[in-house]
């Protein structure tokens, strides 16, 4: 299951919540609005009506009286009927108590705007109207107002509330990814600290500083670490102890096998001494090994000093020139390589890794070693048949070998890791080596570029 971030959850989080209680707010507010919009409308449409009338009405007074039938006849100018042009938010009809109509404005249809001319609201598809009649009961007036005019100017209030949204969802966002961050600060910094830590670096971390929340976390941190401390010391205690104890006896034991070598011995006698000679040898690599490991383990102190890989190299393949039946191949720039390091601890590195790389090679196979810059790398490589990805996954454990039959320790590639740990020294191991079908290859590998440098011819 794939993890989320929790900086990532806190922000979607807060600005989901902002989202809901905004819309929930806009929801509410235009509510509020439309109840309140309807009754302020509707007054104002009934307090037009009522004041609009009595004008209409002075305009529609009769011109002349029928003295025969003593019934009023209505003249209205052209004018009246005719009004000048311009934009209305509500329109009317002013109509005779018969249903004829005397007077509109522009904007108003020809045609009545209510079905039935009944005094009070009435709601038609395009309109909401109201109709107010005369006291006298001979004239009645339609005033109307568009059914999208409310909704507009509820959608032009919900457009106003919603757009700060645009900008404060943004902003919000911000806010609390700047906030969180600053509040996940401690974590990330307690993180990176022991992302640096090296496998040896098991010291407590300050909890002072950290805070309240956080440290009863650092707290157990240290004291997992104090544990695990105390578990490391006592193995590192036994291997060293254990590897001191056991040189005396061995060259002791050497000692003597060369005493009874100058002895009048018959050809079985002598196999048998050398028999036991190679057995002590591989118990004093074994110690040697043992200590170095040990070493190791306890923290070697890297020392900030220049060394030269070309000349380092140099000296690594000049000790072991004495076998005859070894061929080294190496290959350097033709200018020096410096790189910031400890001359001691490469050169542990770099001789298990060379002893490895003969031990399990090709008899009469070259050994490559090639050094090359940007970035600074190290490959050895050597001639065999290719380890299987369950074997090459296993060479960094203790006391492996890839031929039991080997006379090696099965420790070289244990004390190169350990050795490594606190610098800046990335190692890599493949087989087949690269571009090649066979063979092992070993890489050192300086990550950053300003580590290392060409030195002056």
């Amino acid at each position: 299951m794939k993890s989320r971030s929790m900086v990532r959850q806190l922000v979607s989080s807060t600005l989901w919540t902002l989202l809901v209680l905004w819309i929930a707010m806009v929801v509410s507010v235009a509510w509020v609005i439309q109840h309140e919009t309807d009754e302020i409308f509707d007054a104002s449409l009934q307090e037009t009506a009522q004041r609009l009338l009595p004008l209409a009405v002075m305009q529609l007074q009769p011109r002349h009286q029928d003295e025969d039938d003593g019934e009023h006849t209505l003249a209205l100018d052209e004018d009246a009927l005719e009004p000048a042009q311009h934009e209305e938010y509500m329109v009317y009809q002013v109509f005779h108590a018969s249903g004829r109509m005397l007077l509109r404005s522009h904007a108003a249809p020809t045609r009545p705007l209510a079905p039935a001319l009944k005094p009070g609201f009435q709601r038609t598809p395009d309109h909401l109207v109201y109709i107010e009649k005369s006291r006298n009961g001979e004239f009645l007036l339609a005033l109307a107002e568009k059914s999208n005019h409310r909704a507009d100017t509820l959608h032009s209030t919900l457009r106003f509330l919603l757009m700060p949204l645009l900008a404060l969802l943004p902003l919000s966002a911000i806010s609390v990814l700047l906030i969180v961050k600053r509040a996940s600060r401690p974590l990330q910094t307690l993180d990176q600290e022991m992302a640096r830590r090296g496998s040896s670096d098991l010291h407590p971390v300050t909890v002072e500083d950290l805070p309240q929340e956080l440290r009863p976390l650092a707290q157990t941190l240290n004291q997992l670490m104090q544990r695990l401390a105390s578990a490391f010391e006592a193995e590192r205690s036994f291997t060293a102890n254990s590897a001191h104890e056991l040189r005396t006896p061995l060259a002791a034991a050497t000692a003597q096998i060369n005493v009874l070598e100058q002895s009048v011995l018959n050809d079985e006698q002598r196999q048998r001494l050398q028999t036991v000679r190679q057995l002590l040898q591989r118990l004093q690599t074994l110690s040697e090994k043992l200590l170095q490991l040990a070493r190791a383990e306890s923290g070697i102190a890297w020392k900030s000093s220049e060394v030269d890989l070309c000349q380092l190299l140099q000296l690594m393949c000049h000790d072991h020139q004495w076998r005859t039946d070894l061929h080294l191949d190496l290959h350097l720039p033709a200018s020096p390589v410096m790189v910031q390091g400890d001359v001691d601890a490469l050169g542990i590195v770099l001789g298990n890794l060379l002893e490895n790389a003969i031990k399990y090679a090709t008899p009469d196979s070259p050994i490559q070693i090639e050094l090359s810059t940007a970035p600074v790398q190290i490959r050895i490589t050597n001639d065999c048949e290719p380890l299987s990805p369950s074997t090459l996954a296993r060479l960094h454990e203790r006391f492996f070998r890839v031929r039991p039959d080997s006379q090696g320790a099965g420790l070289g590639l244990s004390i190169v890791r350990a050795v490594l740990e606190p610098a800046a020294i990335e190692l890599g191991i493949c087989s087949p080596a690269s571009k090649s079908q066979r063979g092992f290859e070993a890489r050192l590998t300086w990550p950053c570029p300003a580590q290392a440098s060409k030195a002056p011819s």
